[in-house]
């Protein structure tokens, strides 16, 4: 499985919508669609139910839940190489519902470390508590 795949696979994930998130990730549709498929043939199992509107099932949500913790653990070794290494300024990752009442506060950080890499995730408050326990 490639890392871009697994990516891929979480805002088709969290939008359970292939156009939307294709959107999002600035590739194809067809494209993403082929990569969910392949990603799909690879577990031998579908991770969505297609009947009408695209909507994550079951196993998805089990696949979905595993990978957000791979992927965070390996966000994690890149941080701690890069620390270890010297080159670590450090990043700040901020998910909201929202970040109409941030930006006046994010644009002053950012001037004052520039550096440091900023992410900014939108998601609602459900899966903010899920990829927080996970």
């Amino acid at each position: 499985m490639e890392l871009n795949s697994l990516r891929q696979f979480l805002v088709v994930a969290r939008l359970e919508h292939l156009s939307r998130a294709a959107d999002e990730l600035h590739v194809a549709q067809p494209s993403l669609s082929r990569t969910i498929a392949r990603l799909e043939g690879e577990l031998g199992a579908p991770l969505f139910d297609r009947g009408g509107r695209l909507r994550l099932n079951d196993t998805g949500k089990l696949f979905r839940d595993h990978v957000e913790r791979a992927l965070g653990e390996l966000d994690a070794g890149r941080r701690a190489v890069a620390e270890a290494a010297g080159d670590g300024l450090g990043a700040v990752r901020l998910a909201s519902e929202t970040f109409l009442t941030l930006t006046g506060p994010l644009a002053s950080y950012k001037r004052a470390h520039p550096s440091v890499e900023v992410e900014l995730h939108w998601s609602p408050a459900e899966d903010m508590a899920r990829r927080l326990r996970a």
